[in-house]
């Protein structure tokens, strides 16, 4: 190692992680600056290119971030929005919201940039035909040229191969699929031509599969490893004091919504790369590329000024290296303003400036929402904390205000600038950019070129403080944030969000009505702002009643909420469709509704969603199952979504599975994923299997495989595996018809499959010993049928059933269909099981 890249004992300085709730640049250590400054004359870009939240290998962009220094960036075609939450219950875009936030917190560890594409995770799929024929190709292929233009990688990595299709998920396969299509059309100027208006075509040197044996296992293939780039990504880095392994398993324990904490891993790791297209390499992915500054014209003393920099650093004394930085600005500064890398670099420079003169920076605010119309007070906090020359010249707070300020900053003395601004009434709220506008099946609809690929919005009201250092101007852009102390956990910061005056929010997502009696709706109301009034009414489809037409609403303060009931008949027919909620007041009309989505390992966020549900008249007969126990898994909104169909439901704690207190209850139905998540299934499994056999119902949601807590599910044998019905369409065909799951209380029919959402189910067992009864037969396109979607096996006096069917998904959308099939399961007993004659 060369004598000006600087090297650091352990125990001098603090881990390089940054805290979930603390700002990006909240807490700058010196093992950052030093490993900063040792990169600034390193110039080499990566981008690694997969499906979704969690495909990506933190080690490889870990090692090419923390480890060589190049810019490396992480392409996720998707949000994730289509998968599993074990940590909550949100599904879908919230979903997507929980998802992009923990992406975000696992660059922040290993040292990447995050992309996107407009692509909607809509599900597993099993072919990249599936999937191309839901995305929209031209559109997810214009993103990635774009993500490629803009960041200028030299190499792109896929995490999978474009030409293994149907062996892993669709969405995998095409990933790879488009990043190898991508490679080559970035640098064709009549390939999206528009894009041309923001950014220059690139071509990168070479794209590689990054591969292992764990790509051949059970398919039949040898991993030959000497056909591949074999690099050790396990280096250690004395500067952070770990290794990459150490980050990357920080990072990837990010992903806790997936479940994915892991163990720190230390020594060597070898990842293996196969050339999909470019120049070969023989030893290093990187080879051929120039990565120093001889790739930017007349840069040859920046090039001395940065050695001179890295020689004369003194980590005890970071603020002795501002003359060393400021002549790295210089230098900077006489070169070509628009060369990518002298943008990159001088955007460094000026963080570093800041670190090493011991300067903090926040904008805080008393409240984290503000209303439409309504005033805030910002304060601006600056402190330096070293003997530094720092003056605060200018404050602007978005095109709101600005403030021009000569106040020279004293050392470890705290700056205050109260600045207050009015939002006007009709600046936009906050909403993640890509759920502004109504999304397809396969794409998000994203107008402005420019946030296309983006995590998130910066702020929706940034913060542009400009300084002078030592002569030297820097600006720095901040969010706004209310900070809060809690006595368990010390300081949280919450990003500022704008929000309507007033937001509305239905009781239940999903009404069924399954007679002709009315049912009481409650509408909360939520005051955003001090005295809002204005008139609820709730929209209806036709035939449907509602009393009282309209009510008055009055709240005087901001936060408070006032709960509105309303009574709604149904019509005498079926009938489907949307009940809405709308309040007039100011002379605008409001129908959105506020969610938190709120995590101790993320930025708290915020989603605002039409206020909205809907309503079913459906003749759903609950025979003689009332009330339900249900024992919560992973997390989902099952309790919720039979509440609404007129059932009782307790949901249990673990010390309630008791035989004992189960008799009280006509059923009980496991969680989703309870057998992977619940450390004492265990335990639990023999009292609810007692409770079964002294005449209970137990229905098991899905599970995986992977991970499972007990030797056997059920009482009999049965293998899960990973056989699933992607198409919501696919047809369903009954194996035994005569089954009383399939006829009472409620005649199924195929039109009770009609409407599902996103899937059939997932995890379907594939064998199964002769107790249980396979009753429905499912297929997707141009795949092999599979029987193993609901199982019902009766045992002793009761039943244990089985279901792989996605009940977590179709209740909480409303699929009647799905409501009468499993009125159906609740209400089964092997007294009344005979077939139906």
């Amino acid at each position: 190692m060369k004598s000006r890249i600087l090297i650091l004992s352990i125990s001098l300085f603090l881990s390089h992680l940054l805290h979930a709730q603390t700002p990006v640049d909240g807490q700058p250590n010196v093992s950052k600056i030093i490993q900063e400054i040792n990169h600034l004359n390193t110039l080499g870009s990566v981008m690694y290119f997969a499906a979704h939240p969690d495909d990506e290998n933190q080690r490889v962009i870990g090692y090419f971030a923390r480890a060589k220094g190049y810019e490396t960036a992480y392409t996720a075609l998707t949000r994730g929005d289509g998968g599993q939450n074990l940590i909550g219950k949100e599904i879908r875009e919230e979903l997507g919201i929980l998802r992009t936030q923990e992406l975000i917190e696992a660059r922040k560890v290993d040292g990447g940039q995050q992309f996107f594409s407009r692509a909607n995770d809509f599900g597993y799929s099993k072919n990249p035909e599936e999937t191309l024929s839901v995305w929209d190709k031209d559109q997810v292929l214009a993103d990635a040229v774009w993500n490629i233009r803009k960041f200028r990688p030299d190499i792109i990595v896929t995490r999978f191969s474009p030409d293994r299709g149907g062996r892993t998920h669709g969405h995998h396969t095409t990933s790879a699929i488009i990043a190898v299509e991508a490679f080559e059309l970035a640098a064709d100027p009549t390939v999206f031509p528009e894009q041309l208006k923001y950014v220059d075509v690139w071509q990168p040197k070479r794209i590689y599969w990054n591969t292992n044996s764990w790509f051949f296992r059970g398919k039949g293939e040898k991993f030959e490893k000497d056909k591949y780039l074999g690099i050790d990504t396990g280096e250690y880095i004395p500067v952070l004091g770990q290794s990459v392994g150490e980050i990357a398993m920080a990072a990837r324990s990010k992903h806790k919504c997936q479940g994915f904490g892991a163990a720190l891993h230390r020594g060597e790791n070898i990842e293996y790369f196969k050339l999909l297209k470019g120049d070969k390499a023989d030893k290093d992915p990187m080879e051929g590329v120039e990565t120093s500054w001889s790739r930017v014209e007349g840069s040859e003393a920046l090039q001395a000024a940065i050695e001179t920099l890295q020689t004369n650093f003194h980590p005890t004394q970071p603020s002795s290296a501002l003359p060393y930085l400021i002549e790295v600005k210089k230098e900077l500064g006489k070169l070509d303003q628009s060369n990518h890398w002298v943008i990159v670099k001088t955007k460094k420079v000026d963080q570093l400036l800041l670190e090493c003169a011991g300067i903090w920076l926040e904008a805080l605010t008393p409240e984290s929402l503000v209303a439409q119309g309504d005033s805030l007070i910002i304060n601006v906090s600056s402190l330096v904390r070293t003997a530094s020359k720092v003056t605060i010249e200018k404050i602007k707070v978005g095109d709101l205000e600005e403030k021009s300020l000569s106040s020279t900053l004293t050392e470890n003395k705290v700056l205050k600038e109260e600045i207050k601004i009015q939002i006007p009434e009709d600046f936009e709220v906050s909403q993640p950019y890509w759920l502004k506008e109504k999304a397809t099946k396969g794409m998000y609809v994203v107008s402005d070129q420019q946030m296309i690929g983006l995590p998130e919005q910066f702020s929706e009201i940034p913060v542009e403080i400009q300084l002078n250092i030592d002569g030297i101007t820097i600006h720095k852009s901040l969010n706004i944030w209310q900070k809060r102390v809690y006595p368990a956990k010390g300081e949280r910061y919450i990003p500022l969000k704008i929000v309507p005056p007033v937001s509305l929010t239905l009781d239940q997502s999903v009404w069924i009505f399954g007679d002709n009696n009315s049912k009481e709706v409650t509408v909360s109301v939520l005051s955003n702002t001090d005295n809002f009034e204005g008139t609820l009414k709730l929209a209806t489809p036709k035939g449907w009643k509602i009393e009282p037409q309209q009510k008055t609403v009055a709240l005087s303060n901001k936060g408070q909420k006032e709960e509105v009931k309303f009574t709604i008949t149904p019509p005498k027919r079926d009938s489907e469709g949307e009940l809405k909620a709308v309040i007039e007041g100011n002379n605008k009309t409001y129908n959105q509704g506020l969610i938190k989505i709120d995590y101790d390992h993320i930025y708290r966020q915020v989603y605002l969603k039409p206020a909205s549900a809907k309503i079913i008249k459906l003749n759903i007969d609950k025979g003689n199952a009332k009330k339900i126990a249900y024992l919560m898994g992973a997390g989902d909104a099952v309790p919720e979504s039979l509440e609404a169909a007129g059932y009782h439901v307790d949901v249990l704690s673990h010390e309630q599975i008791k035989a004992s207190i189960l008799k009280e209850y006509d059923a009980l139905i496991i969680g989703i994923r309870a057998y992977n998540v619940l450390e004492n299934m265990r335990y639990l499994q023999p009292e609810f299997l007692k409770y079964a056999e002294e005449g209970g119902t137990v229905i098991v949601q899905y599970n995986t495989s992977f991970r499972v807590k007990v030797d056997q599910v059920g009482p009999y044998p049965l293998k899960l595996s990973r056989d699933r019905i992607t198409v919501e369409e696919s047809p369903v065909s009954f194996i035994a018809s005569k089954h009383r799951t399939l006829n009472a209380p409620n005649k199924i029919s195929e039109k009770d499959f009609d409407h599902w959402v996103q899937e059939r189910g997932l995890y379907y067992p594939n064998e199964w010993g002769e107790e249980y009864t396979a009753v429905l037969k499912m297929q997707d396109p141009n795949e092999n049928p599979v029987n193993g979607a609901l199982l019902v096996a009766d045992y002793g006096k009761g039943a244990f059933i089985y279901s792989g069917i996605s009940w977590f998904r179709e209740l909480p959308a409303g699929v009647s269909g799905a409501y009468r099939l499993l009125a159906n399961l609740l209400d089964y007993k092997p007294s009344n099981s005979k077939d139906i004659k």
